[in-house]
């Protein structure tokens, strides 16, 4: 039985995957390409197939089901994933008061992680530094996780770390739960400083001179100079609400860590060529459609 992906659409209208592997196969990486293929062949005999007999000997009958793919990139199967993440999420974390933090950077900054995975691994590092410092600060050992996003609601790049914190912890003297405030602007000086000292320690890595509207920058002097002005620009890390429990930190990380960036109930149009899909935009608050082009 052939279970059909709705979302497959994007990839396979008018050969648009072939066409961009044609286009710019050289900048995908292996594991992206094994992605996008096990999520074509998801509900196909190219996964394998089932077979369920009945348990009487003297009934013939069987049906055939194809394997699904287990893909991240793969909306049908990110769903059940997200399913079972969540429920034992549920069974690890603490049941206390949970902070949400985004933390972001300069649009300037972008460029320079665009593809650079190890400098994007990195960034937890960064932001998780912040908020162990400032609770280390406090003589309090705290939980922690979280999850990059390296887009935004319209799909444009936007790199950005959600940070989902206790808002408290164990006393490192005294092994008893005392509870912890965080002050943003000494979150924001922390995650601000850790990501230029990155960049300012990556130069090799970056190689800034290469990227558009760079090449005045041809050493690593010149590059330092570039960082620094970057203190003087704004540096958004937004706090939420604090919640009781981390359901609602896992239950929204859990659409981004093993969902594909679209999920198929946003997808509006496509008959090959444009994409429609609808956002909600933070600043109005109000659904937006946009259109884009099939790449």
């Amino acid at each position: 039985m052939y279970i059909p992906r709705p979302a497959k659409l994007l990839f396979t209208v008018d050969d648009g995957w072939n066409r961009y592997l044609e286009k710019h196969g050289d900048s995908i990486s292996q594991w992206t390409r094994l992605c996008v293929e096990r999520m074509l062949a998801c509900g196909t005999c190219a996964m394998g197939v089932r077979r369920y007999c009945c348990a009487s000997p003297d009934c013939t009958h069987s049906r055939f089901f194809c394997q699904s793919c287990k893909s991240k990139a793969c909306s049908a199967c990110g769903m059940k994933s997200t399913e079972q993440w969540i429920a034992k999420q549920q069974h690890v974390l603490p049941d206390c008061d949970w902070q949400h933090i985004t933390f972001t950077m300069p649009h300037l900054l972008w460029p320079f992680f665009s593809n650079n995975w190890p400098l994007l691994n990195d960034l937890f590092r960064c932001a998780t530094r912040a908020m162990l410092k400032w609770a280390r600060r406090q003589g309090i050992e705290v939980g922690i996780f979280c999850a990059l996003h390296t887009y935004g609601r319209q799909l444009n790049q936007h790199p950005h770390i959600h940070v989902s914190v206790t808002r408290g912890g164990l006393d490192v003297k005294h092994g008893a739960w005392r509870s912890l405030f965080f002050r943003k602007k000494a979150v924001e000086e922390i995650w601000r400083g850790a990501v230029i000292r990155l960049l300012r320690d990556s130069y090799e890595r970056v190689s800034p001179g290469t990227l558009p509207g760079l090449g005045h920058i041809r050493d690593g002097e010149q590059w330092r100079r570039y960082l620094k002005a970057q203190y003087g620009r704004h540096w958004k890390v937004h706090f939420a609400k604090k919640t009781r429990g981390a359901w609602h930190s896992v239950k929204y990380l859990g659409r981004y860590l093993k969902r594909p960036p679209v999920s198929a109930s946003r997808l509006r149009h496509y008959a090959g060529g444009a994409v429609v899909h609808h956002y909600l935009d933070h600043r109005t608050g109000k659904h937006k459609r946009q259109t884009l082009s099939q790449e």
